[in-house]
């Protein structure tokens, strides 16, 4: 493995991208900027709140709302934050920054809930599937298990878990006002970037729609998600019951990567940062995240030609975090991230702490707190691997207590908020069956104390 390199720079197809700023900067010229557009303006044909989800919100107490509370999120960039605001939802947490750690250093492990093995604690069942899994409570590592034949500091590709991690970035635009969750693509993306059919629909869809997978568009896992922006706004198929803006999933798609550089870009091209960049500047750092490895471009394709190999990482130079690019050189949005189960943890113990880094005035409020708090507010309702449970933005509802992203094949971030619990974990693709959801379920059972 490499060393940490404080000083990394991203190397990407450097001709092809400032070809294609000078594009896009010039296509923002002429799109409509982020001007006061109301939802209620799209709500008569294309619903972005449909009535099940509504409903659904209703009935968890948490209401449809008018959206103006989630357009007006606290935290601006570079606010520190005191004590990190009101707590989460009444915080449920034991007290107000109780059980949160410095996210820049590495995490303490309580020797004395590591001295009984993690799968000991766990029902008797098949877990040879089962690469890596890290348990944090009140932010030390309490439960750890590492497979013979893995070593826990190589990254795996964490796949549709990367859903779940760009809203990161997606918040945080929204936080500093160069993006809003009722915004449609069209005042984003300028004419001459919509090809194909139903473009006026297209132009419709919302980041909230995006975020909540209600924007009638559906990617399945044989359609490329991208690899250009006029790809990424075509590809996604078109319905005709899609103004229904019922709940399509979006397997693969590139969009949210072309939105984080046309928001960075409005500040001026030296500002444009792609995914990677973003996270880098922006996220990472806060997190102790410094061994950043670099992905050719195109290396998204190659990673996912071979099912039996699906998300290898050979293409990429050693990192303790790294994502595959498309031919254009931008990250994917849906998936290709690669990380290492610690890096999974951290990223999981920055939502349980609210979007914020350290407990104290030192720390840095990353993402609005109130961001992290409409990521676990029910949405939607889809069917999910977990039954019929609440969806937020792109993460999912175990149980009352539990949300989590999941990845392709088990690769999971589960935060428990009453237990202050966050589990992270690997696993080999296994086909059918979702093993690993059992195994989170079995860890997020265990009662507060039992790792004592």
């Amino acid at each position: 493995k490499r060393p940490p390199n404080n000083n990394h720079t991203i190397t990407q197809s450097t001709t092809m991208r400032i070809l294609f700023s000078s594009l896009l900067i010039a296509s923002l010229t002429r799109a409509a900027r982020a001007a006061s557009v109301s939802l209620d303006e799209y709500r008569d044909h294309y619903d972005p709140a449909p009535a099940a989800a509504v409903e659904f919100e209703d009935a968890t107490g948490v209401g449809g709302g008018s959206g103006e509370e989630e357009r007006n999120l606290s935290g601006s960039k570079g606010d520190k934050g005191g004590k990190g605001g009101k707590a989460h939802k009444a915080s449920k947490h034991v007290g107000l920054e109780d059980g949160f750690v410095d996210l820049s250093e590495d995490f303490e492990r309580d020797e004395t809930a590591l001295a009984q093995p993690l799968i000991g604690r766990l029902p008797v069942r098949d877990n040879s599937f089962l690469r890596a899994a890290l348990v944090l409570e009140n932010g030390k590592i309490v439960g750890k298990y590492v497979r013979a034949d893995v070593n826990v500091d190589d990254p795996r590709a964490v796949h549709s878990t990367t859903k779940g991690l760009i809203s990161l970035a997606i918040g945080k635009l929204i936080a500093e006002g160069d993006l809003r969750l009722d915004m449609p693509l069209g005042d984003i993306f300028s004419d001459e970037h919509w090809i194909g059919d139903n473009t006026d629909f297209r132009k419709r869809v919302t980041i909230r729609e995006l975020l909540t997978m209600t924007s009638g568009l559906h990617s399945g896992a044989s359609i490329p998600p991208g690899d250009n922006l006029n790809e990424a706004l075509y590809n996604p198929i078109f319905h005709p019951q899609s103004t229904n803006k019922g709940y399509n999933y979006m397997f693969r798609n590139n969009i949210l990567s072309y939105v984080i550089y046309a928001m960075t870009c409005r500040n001026g091209r030296e500002h444009c940062k792609i995914p990677l960049e973003y996270f880098v500047y922006f996220i990472l750092p806060s997190l102790g995240v410094t061994g950043i490895g670099s992905c050719p471009a195109g290396s998204w394709n190659v990673a996912h030609e071979n099912w039996s190999d699906y998300g290898n990482t050979d293409a990429c130079s050693d990192g303790e975090f790294a994502w595959f690019t498309n031919e254009e050189g931008f990250e994917g949005a849906t998936s290709g991230m690669t990380m290492t189960v610690n890096v999974m943890a951290k990223l999981g113990q920055l939502y349980l702490q609210g979007g914020k880094s350290a407990p104290g005035p030192g720390g840095e409020q990353v993402v609005p707190e109130s961001w992290i708090d409409q990521t676990w507010t029910p949405h939607v309702k889809p069917p999910t691997i977990v039954g019929d449970n609440a969806g937020g933005f792109f993460w999912y509802q175990l149980d009352k207590d539990t949300w989590f992203s999941y990845g392709l094949g088990g690769q999971i971030i589960a935060v428990n908020r009453r237990l202050n619990r966050v589990v992270a974990m690997q696993s080999d693709l296994v086909g059918e069956g979702c093993p690993s959801i059992h195994v989170m379920r079995d860890i997020m059972k265990l009662n507060e104390g039992d790792f004592k």
